[in-house]
């Protein structure tokens, strides 16, 4: 019996080897600086996003679409060349038309029983919803049954938080993904805002009036959902402030445990340079 395989979409920040390694099938998201338009990590890779991020705002600020149901069927069916059985995890509804772009083709070939597909809403992005891709993956390889991985990601998914620190709000007000996050508005002049993602849908957690105070209160929350399985520290174009928040996190965590990496241009453009985010898979 051929195995399951796996589908993403590129807000889910896993690196390419792993994605290849793992067999797992990554949709682009699109990214678009005006009139241009481009195929994340195809036609644009993360280092040349956030050149021109920075190098164009604020007379050019980048925006995102999701997948078309046609980009995700034609992906859907070359999986189906090897296996019918498909499980598509993706960021949360709350925050992208993704995971409805996903459904529409999976319905379609469901329908026509050209494919089984069961499309998941991680109610997450960026390496929590990496962390459940990786590990459908993983078990997939294991040779576990489709409905075992089905709730090892859905046993996840309570599991998985996100609280970051943005430099601004204008890029998430910009994008129009700013949910709950929008009673900060207008009162964060020369303040940092602590915001997370509860029930898929951006939420603010808390405000600080310097940097620094804000990484550490943005440990103080990481810490509430210990003991940890896993810590990412993503960051937008801000290697130097990831490293502190490293430091930071480090008597509670092995530094050799804690990914450092810059995520992706989907969630980029979103929160707009020097963004720091934990992503956190707690044990319990």
């Amino acid at each position: 019996m051929a195995k399951v395989k796996i589908v993403t979409d590129s807000s889910s920040d896993i690196p390419c080897e792993i994605a290849r390694a793992l067999d797992v099938a990554v949709v682009p998201m699109n990214i678009h600086f005006g009139a241009q338009s481009y195929l994340e990590g195809v036609s644009i890779s993360t280092d040349q996003f956030y050149t021109r991020m920075v190098n164009e705002a604020p007379a050019i600020l980048p925006k995102t679409s999701q997948p078309a149901p046609s980009t995700f069927l034609e992906t859907y069916k070359r999986v189906a060349e090897d296996s019918r059985d498909m499980i598509s995890i993706h960021v949360s509804a709350a925050l992208s038309g993704t995971y409805n772009s996903a459904l529409t083709a999976a319905r379609q070939l469901n329908e026509s029983r050209e494919a089984h597909i069961t499309v998941i809403d991680s109610r997450n992005a960026s390496m929590c919803l990496g962390w459940t891709v990786m590990a459908a993956a993983e078990a997939a390889q294991r040779g576990e049954s489709y409905a075992d991985i089905i709730n090892l990601v859905l046993e996840m998914i309570p599991r998985l938080h996100i609280p970051s620190m943005l430099e601004t709000l204008e890029y998430v007000k910009y994008g129009g993904r700013i949910g709950k996050a929008q009673a900060f508005l207008g009162t964060l002049l020369n303040v940092k805002p602590i915001l997370g993602i509860e029930g898929g849908e951006v939420i603010p957690i808390e405000k600080a009036r310097t940097k620094t105070k804000a990484l550490e209160r943005l440990v103080d929350i990481t810490r509430q959902y210990s003991p940890f399985e896993d810590i990412a520290v993503m960051h937008t174009h801000s290697p130097t402030t990831a490293a502190e928040v490293v430091e930071l996190i480090a008597p509670y965590h092995p530094k050799e445990r804690i990914i450092v990496a810059q995520t992706c241009a989907a969630i980029g453009a979103h929160v707009g340079p020097g963004a720091i985010g934990v992503c956190v898979v707690s044990q319990n």
